[in-house]
């Protein structure tokens, strides 16, 4: 990466207010009893509170996305982003993590999911040029399950084999359930599949068409061949890609950075946390984890800001305020000091003095 993080930061909310998106600002505490009542949709189970002076018990916010929920309205339809900081435990301690991501809310049609996850691989195209956006359905593999006769235990199990690739496991389930010898190959076939987006809808038809509802797999595969068109093999059709079904009922998907060894964006379609929660707004979104990005600063690239502009002590302040304007019009950030501090790191450096502006690093 070849800017900053807090130009990366300025990139991130461009992407998303060019969408639309507005942006949402939230309080750092949170009343405990949402958290202790939606454990199942946090990272970690512990939370950090303290006692309020009016005797409340509240929570540092460990998740951004159940406070919008929470307080998004009945009507209309939301769209908002975020930049926050969650606080959540982290091996014996509590860690301080920001996160970037946005909430799509209400009456959600196709074109607000493709918009999501167009804005997902924008924003992960952003970060870098190698990047890939893992999308699937739960929904359909979910129906595809119970068509071929799964009941509710047996369709946990699979899918806990399906996110854990172990195609052999979910073989010995299905030959175990008795599952029809066309079907099963179906379904392991279905598992397995990984495809650029733009090549999948052939395979998505073959495989589903007799399990599940035939306007259901036209709606997925159309938004696969949108993503397709736009963003080539960056985005892939990857039905081992499973979240948390308590929440998530639709389209997930989990976005990956060349560099990175973990995921660094993950999201999806989670009307269930909305009936959890008594809404009747349908919703879809996702979260970036800016700090999993931290290797890709490690060369020294991570910087205090874009620019260090140096000025001679009988320079016009009215000439490096001129300087400084023009230095930042490409959105970089500038510090302007008379002499060059050793504890911070800059991308260039320039000189402003009686001649002009000049670049020396």
């Amino acid at each position: 990466m070849n800017y900053s993080k807090s130009e990366l930061h300025r990139r991130l909310r461009a992407v998303f207010e060019s969408a639309g998106y507005r942006r949402y600002k939230m309080s750092k505490f949170e009343e405990y009893d949402l958290y202790a009542e939606n454990k199942d949709f946090l990272v970690s189970e512990n939370v950090l509170t303290f006692t309020d002076l009016d005797g409340r018990l509240m929570a540092l916010k460990p998740d951004v996305t159940l406070s919008i929920v929470k307080n998004c309205p009945e009507e209309g339809i939301e769209k908002l982003y975020y930049h926050e900081n969650v606080y959540r435990a982290a091996g014996l301690s509590f860690k301080e993590i920001a996160q970037a991501g946005l909430e799509c809310i209400g009456k959600i049609d196709e074109y607000c999911v493709c918009e999501v996850l167009a804005l997902a691989a924008q924003s992960l195209r952003t970060i870098s040029e190698s990047y890939e956006l893992a999308v699937s359905h739960l929904g359909l593999m979910r129906q595809a399950l119970e068509a071929a006769g799964l009941n509710e235990p047996a369709k946990k199990e699979a899918f806990r084999l399906i996110g854990d690739k172990n195609s052999d496991g979910l073989g010995q389930l299905l030959k175990r359930e008795q599952i029809d010898g066309d079907a099963s190959e179906k379904l392991l076939k279905l598992s397995q599949l990984d495809l650029p987006a733009e090549d999948a809808s052939g395979e998505i038809r073959k495989l589903l068409s007799e399990l599940a509802p035939q306007d259901s797999i036209d709606l997925f595969c159309d938004t696969c061949e949108l993503l397709g068109s736009e963003f080539s093999s960056a985005v892939r059709v990857d039905f081992s890609t499973v979240g948390d079904l308590r929440y998530y009922s639709g389209i997930f998907f989990k976005g990956y950075i060349d560099g990175v060894p973990s995921g660094v964006l993950s999201g999806g379609q989670y009307d269930g946390l909305m009936k959890k929660l008594k809404k009747s707004a349908r919703a879809i979104g996702f979260a970036l984890y800016l700090d999993a990005l931290d290797p890709l600063f490690e060369d020294g690239q991570d910087v205090d800001a874009d620019i260090l502009l140096l000025y001679k002590d009988n320079v016009p302040a009215a000439e490096i305020f001129k300087a400084k304007k023009a230095l930042s019009e490409n959105g970089e950030s500038v510090c302007a000091m008379s002499s060059r501090p050793d504890n911070m790191k800059f991308r260039k450096i320039y000189t402003v003095d009686g001649s002009g502006v000049r670049r020396v690093e």
